[in-house]
C-alpha cells in the first residue's frame, strides 16, 4: 500500500470526496461521496501510523455505519421495493408522486374490503374522507339519479380539492376493495411538505382533467 499511494494523497483524496459531497444537492450522491471519504480516512488511520489510530478508526466506523443506514433509507424511499402487488397498483395511480412521497401517503391509508352495501359518502355532508376504488364497483346517487362506477377511480376527490361537501352519495358494493384516507391528515402532510403538496395537487388536476375530457366524448 505504501508504494501505491502516499499518506498525503490518501488524505487529500478523502478530503476531496468530502468537499464534492458538500457541493452536490442530491442527498444520495452526497452521502456516497462522504462515505467514500470516510473509508479513505479509515485506511489512512490503519495503515500509515506506526500503530493504528484505533480511536479515530472506531469513530470513523461509527460515522460510516450511520451514513450507510441513511443511504439504505434513501434508496428504500426511492424505489418500490417491498411494496405489495396492490400497493404497486396504487402507486401506478399516484403517478405524480415519487416512491418516497407515495410511501408517506401510504402510511396514512386504510385498506378495506366491503362486507355489504356500505355508505362511503353522503351528498352535501362534510367531506372528511378520500377514497380510491381499487377493485369491484360502487353505486353513485346524485340529484335523484343512480349509476354504477367500476374500479380504478377516486371517490370524494372533487370535495377534497375544493375543500367542500360531498357532491354525491357513494355506496360500496359487496367485495369492493378500496383505500381510505382521512382528508384532515392528508392536508396536514401536504402543509408540511411543499413538494408533496405540489405532487398531490398535480395528481388531482390530472385526474379531474381526464374525467372532464371523458365526460365530453
Amino acid at each position: 500500500m505504501e508504494h501505491i499511494i502516499s499518506p498525503a494523497a490518501l488524505i487529500h483524496l478523502g478530503a476531496l470526496l468530502y468537499i464534492l459531497g458538500f457541493l452536490v444537492r442530491d442527498e444520495l450522491l452526497l452521502r456516497l461521496l462522504v462515505l467514500g471519504g470516510t473509508v479513505l480516512y479509515i485506511l489512512y488511520y490503519f495503515l500509515f501510523p506506526e500503530t493504528p489510530l484505533w480511536d479515530a478508526i472506531i469513530t470513523s466506523v461509527i460515522l460510516g455505519a450511520a451514513n450507510i443506514w441513511v443511504l439504505f433509507k434513501i434508496m428504500y424511499e426511492r424505489t418500490t421495493f417491498a411494496l405489495t402487488e396492490d400497493e404497486r397498483k396504487l402507486y401506478d395511480v399516484f403517478s405524480t408522486l415519487n416512491p418516497g412521497q407515495f410511501r408517506t401517503v401510504l402510511k396514512h391509508s386504510i385498506w378495506h374490503v366491503a362486507d355489504g352495501d356500505e355508505v362511503l359518502c353522503t351528498e352535501n355532508e362534510n367531506a372528511n374522507r378520500l377514497y380510491y376504488l381499487l377493485e369491484g364497483s360502487a353505486i353513485v346517487r346524485k340529484n335523484g339519479k343512480e349509476f354504477a362506477i367500476d374500479s380504478n377511480k377516486f371517490l370524494g376527490e372533487i370535495s377534497f380539492v375544493l375543500e367542500d361537501r360531498y357532491t354525491a352519495t357513494v355506496l360500496a358494493k359487496p367485495e369492493m376493495k378500496f383505500v381510505e384516507w382521512d382528508t384532515k391528515v392528508l392536508r396536514q402532510l401536504m402543509a408540511k411538505n411543499a413538494s408533496l403538496n405540489n405532487a398531490i395537487v398535480a395528481l388531482f388536476n390530472k385526474d379531474l382533467a381526464h374525467k372532464l375530457a371523458v365526460s365530453h366524448q
